[in-house]
């Protein structure tokens, strides 16, 4: 409050209704990011305190700006637009972007998410001089659904079951209409997101490289394109910078936007249209702030008018704040050369959608805004970007050095049906269903596959119109770690993320990654501390993987104010990542393709079964999460991408939630055969005393491969000085068997069981 103060004393005068809402949208945590910009004192186990000035600078920026400076000419364009881009070949740039609508969704679960799959596509036309959006992800974070109503203690809170139908379809009806594939993303249930579900969306596009620079100037006229505005979404910025209550269902609900993806496609085909004409100077979406966002940013240097008399709106009587700041959907804001303007009206109706001269740039550095013939916002851009520096505290303790208690292993049978039917492992495929992921028809690895096309694979795979080459797309995601060991959770969480990349056949040498945070309350220094550690292990994780962050995003104040106290979400770290795929012919599925092949075992197993599913599922609660040496992990990778690349592999997957049974039977759900194992070749650095573990660990670098017995002396020339073991066959008998010391059977399930267990575990709810 006393620097907004300070501003107005210095041109003497009251501020205007309009600047305090500007100020208070520009200044969210939604928009500015304070709290990864904050001066942080962080402490650790109460030791002395280090200084943090700046989370997003110190342990996102500068260490990708390093691995950029490594491999010159890869990252085109990073932290400075929409999306970030990197080259897909000498002509064509693809990018990626995710975004959280997690308020809204909890408010309102279908149209928070559909709106939160509307405003990451215009993220990506807003990108460059207009990207176009080629394929979609999307990760959620709900309560389990089967979560008993009684357990839920706060009033007008949605049940997880409506949260999820109702994000699902939101999600599905906007991608769907857009004519847009969704190809790629995952779920977790965890009580913890009954409150406050966590909804990210992303989606990827393409554009020719020599769009990606856009530069403003004065006397450009400012349009706006798309969709009319209307009093929903009002606020909706600072909205999603502060916690949910029993109140906020009622109070916050024109929060919420209403989308239309229908009027968005035909945005879209005129954005497109018009950029190849070369009529776009530059371009922005209406998100959060609606008009004072994407005019505010895009008059930042230049200074310019905005007349707001001149805006399409839904309804007559709205007010200048709500005109200026209304998150109405499906509206982009373009500066052209006046001269385009006959051929882009022509273009507008060409499309049929809506085009309106909203005002223009100067080179005042002022931004004015009129509505009724009064100046009702005049604001120095300087100062209007510049928010204040917040200072926080955050300390973190580590728990004991836990070394794991004696593991059950009586009935093993049991076990893995237990995990195979858990929320975190059953099939999504009632979910993948409702999306269309074929749509332009260029999915060439698509997120089901197999005999019988209902097999899970590791990530996704698209052909790019106008290139030889590839783009693959995966993500991961691992709060259960988080809430014990947040350092062990961002480098595993990074290293699942490339790890899977490869696995789809992208190259090691050219992975973008992206960054999306979420957590409770930073205010807290506890909560504040996890994050923190989370963001350390991030910064090196992308170093070793020499794999930078070119995007990303954060949400935060996700917590519940109830009469016993806040609930927070555990710190949650999503890694979305992209790559290039250098030929289509070394695209590989997760899928075992014959009955007489060799698995192979690639990474080291260790009694690590701190925040696995087994674990949780059997109440071990002292393991040890695992803990991730990425640099190690990335040479195994770069070895078996050129057994890969040699034509050695017939398909891999990687071990993750569930361990190598679920690993195991998951490649056998293809209908190609069983798998036999033998847990005594599994290699291993110290051993263990339980078969459980090399079955459900959930150790990263791991990645279980089919090779052809043909090419078994090369597989293993090629992993030669790496942890690689032959631990068993493909079988004609559908079954999954597993042997350990002197022979004895320690798993022995029919893979049709453990398939139904696996594919039913949604349907009762979806």
């Amino acid at each position: 409050m006393e620097v907004v103060q300070q501003i107005f004393r210095e041109i003497d005068r009251d501020p205007t209704d309009v600047e305090l809402e500007v100020i208070a949208q520009t200044w969210s945590e939604h928009c500015k990011h304070r709290i990864f910009s904050a001066s942080i004192s962080h402490s650790v186990n109460g030791g002395a305190p280090e200084t943090v000035n700046s989370l997003f600078k110190t342990y996102i920026k500068k260490p990708s700006e390093k691995i950029m400076e490594r491999k010159p000419g890869f990252v085109l364009s990073a932290f400075d637009d929409n999306a970030g881009f990197i080259a897909l070949d000498d002509n064509l740039a693809v990018c990626l972007k995710a975004e959280t609508h997690n308020h809204p969704s909890a408010i309102e679960p279908y149209a928070g998410a559909n709106t939160g799959l509307g405003g990451v596509i215009r993220d990506i036309l807003g990108a460059g001089k207009g990207a176009k959006p080629i394929a979609s992800l999307d990760v959620f974070c709900f309560g389990a659904p089967d979560t008993n109503p009684a357990d839920i203690t706060a009033p007008d809170v949605i049940h997880p079951l409506g949260i999820m139908r109702g994000v699902v379809r939101g999600v599905r009806d906007y991608g769907n209409r857009m004519g847009i594939p969704t190809v790629n993303g995952a779920i977790q249930f965890d009580p913890t997101y009954i409150y406050n579900p966590l909804v990210f969306c992303g989606t990827a596009g393409v554009i020719p490289r020599g769009d990606i620079l856009k530069e403003m100037r004065p006397g450009l006229k400012v349009i706006v394109i798309g969709g009319r505005t209307g009093r929903d979404g009002l606020k909706g910025a600072t909205f999603s910078s502060a916690a949910l209550d029993e109140a906020s269902h009622e109070e916050d609900f024109t929060a919420v936007q209403i989308g239309n993806p229908i009027e968005e496609k035909k945005t879209l085909d005129f954005i497109l249209e018009a950029r190849e004409r070369g009529l776009i100077v530059f371009i922005t979406d209406c998100g959060a702030g609606g008009f004072s966002s994407a005019a505010g940013e895009m008059l930042s240097v230049t200074g310019g008018e905005i007349f707001l008399d001149n805006a399409p709106l839904k309804e007559p009587g709205l007010i200048s704040w709500e005109i200026f700041l209304s998150e109405s959907q499906e509206r982009m804001v373009m500066a052209v050369e006046e001269k385009d303007l006959p051929e882009l009206r022509k273009l507008a109706d060409t499309f049929q959608t809506e085009l309106t001269v909203l005002g223009h740039s100067d080179d005042t550095g002022i931004l004015k805004v009129w509505h009724k013939g009064e100046l009702v916002c005049c604001l120095d851009n300087s100062k209007l970007h510049d928010a204040p520096i917040k200072k926080l505290e955050s300390v973190f303790t580590p728990g004991k050095a836990l070394t794991g208690q004696p593991l059950p292993d009586k009935d093993l049978n049991k076990s893995l049906e237990t995990v195979m039917g858990d929320f975190a492992i059953v099939s999504r495929e009632p979910i993948i269903r409702e999306y269309d992921h074929e749509v332009q028809g260029n999915t060439i690895l698509k997120p089901l596959a197999g005999a019988q096309a209902d097999a899970p694979q590791d990530g996704s795979v698209v052909d790019i119109d106008g290139s030889d080459k590839c783009m693959a797309m995966a993500c991961a995601i691992l709060p259960e770690w988080g809430k014990t060991d947040p350092y062990a959770m961002g480098t595993g969480t990074v290293d699942e993320c490339v790890r899977q990349l490869i696995l789809v056949g992208s190259n090691p040498d050219k992975i973008g990654l992206l960054d999306n945070f979420c957590m409770g309350n930073p205010e807290d220094p506890a909560e504040l501390g996890r994050l923190v550690e989370c963001v350390k292990a991030i910064a090196k994780a992308a170093d070793a993987y020499n794999a930078p962050f070119i995007s990303g995003k954060d949400s935060f104040y996700n917590y519940f104010e109830t009469e016993d106290g806040p609930i927070n979400v555990p710190v949650t770290f999503l890694c979305s990542g992209f790559g290039v795929v250098e030929n289509p012919d070394h695209v590989i599925g997760s899928s075992l393709r014959r009955s007489n092949s060799l698995l192979y075992l690639i990474g080291h197993t260790e009694d690590e079964m701190g925040g696995s599913v087994f674990a949780r599922t059997h109440g071990v609660e002292d393991g040890k999460v695992p803990q991730t040496d990425c640099a190690a992990n990335m040479e195994l990778y770069k070895a078996y991408y050129s057994a890969l690349t040699s034509g050695l592999v017939l398909s891999a997957h990687d071990i993750s939630e569930g361990g190598l049974a679920v690993t195991a039977a998951e490649m056998a759900f293809s209908g190609k055969g069983g798998v036999r194992l033998d847990l005594t070749k599994v290699p291993t650095v110290n051993g263990w005393k339980s078969p459980a573990v090399p079955l459900f660990s959930e150790r990263t670098g791991r990645i279980l491969v089919e090779v052809d017995p043909e090419f078994a002396a090369d597989f293993e020339t090629a992993m030669d000085g790496f942890p690689c073991a032959c631990i068993g066959s493909v079988t004609e008998e559908k079954r999954l068997t597993a042997t350990c010391c002197g022979g004895e059977k320690v798993l022995d399930c029919d893979i049709a069981n453990l398939k139904k267990l696996w594919k039913d575990g949604l349907t009762p709810y979806y």
